[in-house]
């Protein structure tokens, strides 16, 4: 039944096409009495735009003149001519138009409908994307990559979904699949580095490390993973070491980026650590209050991720370890995703802050 009326509903169109193009007006050469005619009419418009422009007649008057003149025209106008070639030719053209037309939707309905599938209520049908649960938005893309698993594109997306989720081990292993099918990176390896390191509580010991320092080796000006080679430095207590490393990484930068005031603070530590000196500002109180100040502001309205690691490490250089580990789990609700706060992630594992299996 749906081929039928198909056919027959593009067989009325077709037809309705074709025979009004059999009635199409073609272009015929002039006559005189035709010039003739025109000239008389131009005049009386030449006529109405001057009365108008003299004020001999309103702008609506005028509007209306032209409008009954215009209508006069149409009326008067002369039949068209014996059609040319090309306009004898026209019914066969939309002919063939309309046919082509009729082919290729049918064709391509016939690769791409399926006229016998059913109806399907409103409620019945599956939600917008827009409405899909992350976890089981999660749990479709692993199913599609269980069946193909060399599918850059699948891992590519899913990889920082579990680092979101802080499945650290299944980012790692998606990491590793994503070099696997199309070779190492600078961020790459950063990246696998990074969810190395989390997946050890903050740790860089071991293959992070040595994944980070690949990445600076193949990219000379990546930042990323500089940052942590110099954090590492400074916590090992390689401070000569760690100086040339912060000194290098704040070269790459122009001074306004917002990795650069923890990474001069972090040249600062390793001075310090250098001199024997204390990392501990003189005016303790007056610190507190201000830090104290900087906590009530990002509790109560937010703020943007600079302020938070500035909240935190202003914590660590009061020494007040446990208040850092609250601001630290709170920045991490407020920005769950860790390519977001990578000045914050390492400096919180430069000083031990442990990352919550679940932030509150």
């Amino acid at each position: 039944m749906f081929w039928i009326f198909a056919i027959a509903i593009t067989s009325v169109a077709c037809a309705a096409l074709y025979y009004a193009s059999l009635g199409r007006p073609v272009n015929a050469a002039a006559t005189a009495g035709d010039d003739a005619t025109t000239a008389h009419f131009r005049l009386q418009l030449r006529e109405i735009e001057a009365d108008t422009a003299a004020g001999r007649l309103g702008e609506a008057e005028g509007v209306a003149a032209k409008s009954e003149l215009a209508r006069e025209v149409i009326r008067l106008e002369r039949p068209a001519g014996p059609a040319s070639p090309s306009g004898r030719n026209l019914p066969g053209i939309f002919a063939a138009a309309a046919l082509t037309t009729a082919l290729l939707a049918f064709g391509a309905y016939s690769f791409l409908g399926n006229p016998g599938l059913p109806s399907l209520p409103l409620a019945g049908r599956a939600p917008p994307a827009a409405e899909l649960d992350l976890d089981d938005a999660v749990a479709r893309i692993e199913a599609q990559l269980a069946k193909t698993p060399d599918d850059l594109r699948g891992w590519t997306v899913i990889a920082p979904v579990y680092m979101q989720l802080q499945r650290f081990a299944d980012a790692a292993n998606a990491f590793r699949r994503i070099i696997a099918l199309d070779g190492a990176t600078a961020d790459r390896e950063t990246d696998l580095g990074e969810a190395l390191m989390l997946g050890q509580g903050g740790s860089v010991a071991g293959e992070p490390l040595a994944l980070f320092a690949s990445a600076a080796a193949r990219d000379p000006r990546h930042v990323r993973s500089r940052f942590y080679i110099a954090a590492e430095s400074t916590r090992a207590g390689q401070y000569e070491q760690a100086i040339g490393q912060w000194t290098d990484l704040l070269a790459l930068g122009t001074g306004s980026e917002p990795w650069v005031e923890t990474a001069r603070a972090g040249l600062e530590s390793a001075r310090s650590g250098l001199n024997g000196e204390p990392d501990i500002p003189a005016d303790d109180a007056a610190i507190r209050g201000m830090v104290d100040g900087l906590a009530n502001r990002l509790y109560s309205g937010g703020g943007s991720i600079e302020d938070w690691t500035r909240l935190v490490r202003s914590r660590l250089v009061l020494g007040d370890t446990a208040a850092a580990q609250s601001d630290y789990d709170k920045a991490r609700v407020a920005f769950p995703d860790p390519a977001g706060r990578t000045e914050l992630d390492v400096l919180a594992a430069d000083n031990g802050l442990v990352m919550q299996k679940a932030a509150n």
